[in-house]
């Protein structure tokens, strides 16, 4: 009850700075805008915005032109405003500007206004006002002048016989008159924050529209990331149904996932393979998440055959920028966190961009604490018409301390007869679990565009991880004849491991008749190092039910077990072609190489050590048809690669363990057919996939001797999902998913077939929605729901035992106020007890109760 007084008082006192009136407020004249009548280079007065003071279009006319209309805003005001292309809509912002008269409800509408352009659409939203340009097949060209009746956009869209006069600038869609023409500057920003993203680079290493690709993508925006107050990658995919952070607590910085019923070690940043960020990834620098289901072998080489995901990080501006952030909430937990960019150099050419983060936060766990520090600074070091050069930097260091996250099955998901077990309880031994890694990144991005047609893309990552101490308590076994004794020990695991990507890639596109083609060719080379050592100590039993913690009961004798160094080297020669007939019909073929070098060395176990090669052909076809500009209908054929660890072993008649041949590369294949729509002005993005994939090669231990281990397993998945993102109406966002995934064993000499895949519900939802106001007084307050569902799962391969479903209720309240941004945020609103997922039947993980977390953030 205390919680939720505390909560309701924040709330009460949000709403009650909300409601105060505005006040007299100047804008602070900056160099973004400046109307010049005779010709010099001055800026217009600062406009004073109180309540619903600032700028007002009072009638807006459209008339048509020789070459496209001119839309005419009227106002006695100076117009300030931003622009920026969405695939082929040109938007621009008018900022601190109001609609009224006939306008100010429904604002203007013009549906196919000249040949060429779709629409036309003026609306108010919360900046100001919103002008959007749709083109047909491009967006449309605007030269913005002054005029005695206010502001006029003159429009035209370019065909093909006009293309190469009317064609803009690749990173400027507005023809901008110079100052002596009476012109308004214009500055780029880049596109709006909004829950929608048309384009990813995930599916296809090309910008490529999300409607024109084979596979199903799902994209967590940066929007979405500060809306619900998100501290880990692992929590962005709440929102992405068909994905599970599974076998760890999704509050961990580790990234370990399961999509589409798989466990995937997948993880890109920014389009390179980085295996260090399933251990360690931080979300201060992070702009967007993209998700890719299924195989991504023909683009990204060797990995899992569930889904891959690119985490794509924040880059150097060409506008000052700056942010400060202070977040703060219960068990004891504080994060500051700061975003500078900094444009300098001749025309503000270059660029740097710096991104900190320091977290101090305890947990629901009992004991467990822990400590984060970030640095991420990014420089733009060439930013040409066509040439440009990107370097960045990261550097994170987390400690933690007292951390025993699991549980047994037997007094939480199962009955026990001595009781519940209290899901903050801490079975562990506190005062000896500790944890210290470091982590470092460094990378470039080199692109060099030839012509219009033609470019060279060059980019490298070298990460490394370094677990210099990392103690904890490993539960063994609960005891079957009283159900409280929990047998453990103390296991130590330090670790380094570091890896190097290197890709390097050509991209052309041309065209034939109605035909249009686009081709990938690409070159990557990978290197990837990771020492593991694992000990461990017997430490006493411990009462699930009344724990007693015993230090001084942990034994001298240190029993090692793994010690080993893998070493993989790759080579991948990849090519893609997209073909495209009239914008209609879709064709996408690819096809990857591999070279693979895996050296394998166990200084416990020199018999098991190999030194193995292998190659594979990865290939994907894919069809899309397009009905309509805003349909599309795909299916797709696409295949994993995938090097594991390990030996054939068996026995000799006189029961000694013989060592066979290195196992095989696991491989997987996946049918998906789907249909993907742009609804309401393209608004919303909504996809339908329905997918079948198949895992063969996978290794199984004995049934009566796990010493024995043999490449005979073979799992299947299939199943429907559906996604929907976007902005319902003005101010309205929304982000929303279901799936169901039948996940089951198909062959196995040890477990049942048939048997389901842990971790992986058949029915899984949801649902996360925004909405605020967009004027009047309480301008700028907003909240949110969310609601999150996960079915029954199993939690092991035997299917042993189930984690019962759960929904879980998120909120938010928020306010903006100008460049102040007020938000509290609920996890757990109505603290129901759930379970995240499962290691075995002793290793069950508690999600987080209600939490309660309140954001203070000033932009400058």
């Amino acid at each position: 009850m205390v919680r939720f007084c505390w909560f309701f008082q924040l709330v009460a006192v949000a709403s009650v700075i909300a409601a105060q009136p505005v006040g007299a407020q100047t804008v602070s004249p900056g160099n973004e805008l400046g109307i010049d009548p005779d010709g010099a280079d001055v800026h217009s007065a600062p406009a004073e915005v109180t309540g619903n003071s600032g700028p007002i279009v009072t009638n807006i006319h459209l008339e048509p032109s020789s070459d496209g209309a001119n839309l005419i805003l009227f106002s006695e005001m100076p117009l300030q405003f931003r622009q920026f292309q969405d695939g082929n809509s040109l938007i621009v912002e008018i900022e601190r500007a109001r609609l009224a008269g006939e306008f100010a409800d429904e604002g203007f509408r013009q549906d196919n206004p000249v040949a060429g352009m779709a629409g036309i659409r003026v609306m108010q939203v919360e900046t100001g006002i919103r002008v959007t340009l749709t083109g047909v097949d491009t967006a449309p060209n605007a030269t913005v002048t002054p005029d005695p009746r206010g502001l006029v956009l003159r429009l035209t869209v370019a065909d093909s016989s006009t293309a190469e006069a009317l064609e803009p600038p690749a990173a400027l869609p507005l023809q901008v008159p110079t100052p002596s023409e009476n012109a308004i500057r214009i500055i780029v920003t880049g596109e709006r924050e909004t829950y929608r993203v048309s384009e990813s680079a995930v599916g296809t290493r090309t910008d490529t529209d999300i409607l024109n690709v084979p596979q199903a993508i799902q994209v967590i925006p940066e929007q979405v990331i500060e809306d619900q107050g998100i501290r880990t990658v692992g929590e962005t995919v709440q929102n992405t149904a068909g994905i599970s952070t599974g076998r760890v607590s999704s509050d961990s910085l580790a990234t370990q996932l399961v999509i589409r019923g798989f466990p995937t070690d997948n993880i890109l940043r920014n389009g390179l393979r980085d295996g260090t960020q399933r251990f360690t990834t931080g979300i201060t620098n992070v702009e967007r998440v993209e998700i890719l289901r299924g195989p991504a072998s023909v683009l990204y080489g060797l990995g899992d055959l569930g889904g891959t995901v690119n985490i794509v990080t924040k880059q150097p501006l060409d506008q000052p920028f700056a942010e400060v952030e202070y977040q703060i909430g219960q068990f004891d937990s504080h994060r500051p966190v700061l975003d500078a960019a900094i444009p300098f150099g001749r025309e503000d050419e270059l660029g740097f961009r710096f991104n900190a983060a320091y977290d101090s936060s305890g947990s629901f766990r009992d004991f467990e604490e822990s400590e984060f520090w970030f640095v991420s600074p990014s420089l733009s070091l060439i930013d040409t018409e066509t040439t440009t050069l990107t370097a960045d930097l990261e550097y994170l260091k987390f400690r933690s301390s007292g951390g025993a996250p699991e549980l047994p099955a037997l007094g939480t998901v199962l009955e026990n007869p001595n009781g519940d077990i209290d899901p903050s309880v801490n079975l562990g031994e506190p005062s000896l679990a500790e944890s210290e890694i470091y982590v470092r990144r460094a990378g470039y991005l080199f692109e060099h565009q030839f012509n219009s047609d033609w470019r060279i893309r060059n980019e490298f990552l070298a990460a490394f991880v370094n677990f210099a101490e990392n103690t904890f308590t490993l539960p063994i076994r609960l005891d079957p004849a009283d159900q409280r004794l929990l047998t453990r020990i103390i296991a130590e695991n330090p670790s380094q491991q570091e890896n190097y990507t290197l890709n390097t890639n050509i991209q052309g596109e041309f065209e034939t008749g109605d035909l249009s083609h686009q081709i990938l060719l690409g070159i990557e080379v990978f290197k990837d190092r990771l020492a593991d050592q694992i000990a461990y100590r017997i430490v006493d039993s411990i009462d699930i039910f009344d724990p007693v913690y015993r230090p001084d009961s942990l034994g001298n004798t240190v029993i090692p077990q793994t010690d080993t160094v893998t070493e993989t080297n790759s080579a991948g020669f990849y090519a893609q072609y997209q073909l495209s007939l009239l914008d209609r019909l879709i064709l996408v073929l690819g096809g990857r190489f591999d070279l693979v070098d895996q050296i394998y060395e166990d200084n416990l176990n020199p018999e098991q050590g190999f030194d193995r090669q292998d190659q594979a052909f990865s290939p994907r076809v894919g069809i899309v048809y397009k009905p309509a500009d805003n349909l599309s209908f795909y299916a797709s054929y696409s295949e994993s690669f995938k090097p594991v660890i390990g030996r054939e072993t068996s026995r000799a008649a006189n029961n000694d363990l013989l060592i066979g041949e290195p196992f095989q590369p696991e491989r997987g294949r996946q049918y998906e057919i789907g249909v993907k729509a742009d609804l309401w002005d393209e608004r919303l993005a909504a996809t339908l996939a329905l997918f079948h994939l198949t895992r063969t090669n996978v290794s199984v231990t004995g049934l009566d001797d796990a010493a024995l281990q043999e490449q005979v397993g073979e799992q299947r998945s299939q199943g429907v999902e559906f996604n929907l993102t976007g902005e319902i109406l003005p101010g309205w966002n929304i982000i929303a998913s279901y799936a169901y995934t039948d996940a089951v064993i198909t062959e196995d000499n040890r477990f049942q077939v048939g048997d389901r895949l842990p971790n992986v519900p058949e029915n899984a939802a949801s649902l996360w929605t925004t909405y605020e106001i967009q004027r009047g007084t309480l301008q700028g307050l907003g909240f949110g729901i969310g609601l999150f569902f996960q079915g029954e799962r199993p939690g092991d391969l035997d299917n042993s035992f189930t984690l019962p479903s759960y929904w879980r209720t998120d909120a938010s309240l928020f306010y903006r106020r100008d460049r102040l941004r007020l938000a509290l945020n609920v996890r757990n609103l109505f603290d129901v007890e759930y379970y995240e997922g499962a290691r075995n039947d002793v290793r069950v993980i508690p999600g987080a109760p209600f939490t309660l977390s309140g954001t203070i953030s000033w932009e400058f």
